[in-house]
């Protein structure tokens, strides 16, 4: 289960965090390798970009990286495009290319943390909840997984490349980003909008057979704030709480 949850965090925090503009172009290589040119005589350049529906990473002098991991932690294939578990991610897919579920993790890889302690997460602050300690198998530097072996929480966060030079764009359209984002997860079943304490977040609602192949329903909570993509995902028995109670009294 966790492994899907870290599958669907990938996919749309790095569909948010990318460049979600459609170029024209075409590609073009040399002896050191690819790159593509739009058609106004520049190049993509700088991290990712869909093209033709795929994926690829390109560097700052605009060549695509190749059979690698990129700098963020992602696969690409021998063509550049980025996939995950061998399969080729696709624009407008439904959700990640995974069957069955996932064993929760051993024990021996989950650390202490004792209820109440606060935990700085790249902009967020997390007061952890009575029975759940971190994951630290499923964790990374964008994403931190909470488990009480029944439910998982999900917190992850991740700056957007040269945030800055979209000005208040990225306030302006945050919706229509989140959506295009969510929308490579799956469809949701339900959307909103919430006031909470740390500002407005969107919640989306999954069905977990859907997206996932298990029982259930998964709740992504999702924002833009300060050049930042930040999600929240709630899936399984929270020991009593609901993903609000967690979003009103145990983040900051």
């Amino acid at each position: 289960m966790k492994k899907i949850l870290k599958t669907a965090a990938a996919v749309g925090l790095l569909a948010a965090a990318m460049n979600l503009t459609a170029f024209a172009g075409e590609w073009k290589s040399d002896q050191t390798g690819w790159w593509y040119q739009k058609d106004d005589g520049g190049y993509l350049k700088d991290g990712w970009n869909w093209v033709d529906g795929k994926c690829y990473y390109f560097i700052s002098d605009g060549y695509c990286l190749v059979n690698t991991t990129t700098p963020d932690g992602y696969t690409v294939d021998g063509s550049g495009a980025w996939i995950i578990n061998g399969v080729v991610q696709t624009q407008g897919a439904e959700g990640a290319q995974n069957n069955g579920n996932e064993a929760a993790a051993d024990a021996g890889q989950n650390t202490e943390a004792p209820a109440g302690d606060q935990l700085a997460l790249n902009g967020l602050t997390f007061t952890v909840p009575v029975g759940f300690v971190k994951d630290d198998a499923a964790s990374d530097e964008s994403s931190t997984y909470f488990t009480n072996g029944k439910g998982v929480i999900a917190i992850s966060s991740k700056d957007i490349e040269d945030a800055e030079q979209y000005g208040t764009m990225l306030d302006e359209y945050s919706e229509p980003i989140l959506d295009l984002a969510m929308s490579q997860i799956g469809t949701p079943t339900a959307k909103d909008a919430k006031q909470l304490p740390t500002g407005i977040w969107y919640c989306y609602q999954y069905d977990a057979e859907q997206i996932m192949k298990i029982q259930g329903t998964v709740y992504i909570y999702a924002r833009i704030s300060n050049g930042r993509v930040q999600m929240v995902m709630f899936m399984g028995d929270l020991y009593g709480l609901t993903p609000d109670d967690v979003m009103m009294s145990y983040l900051r």
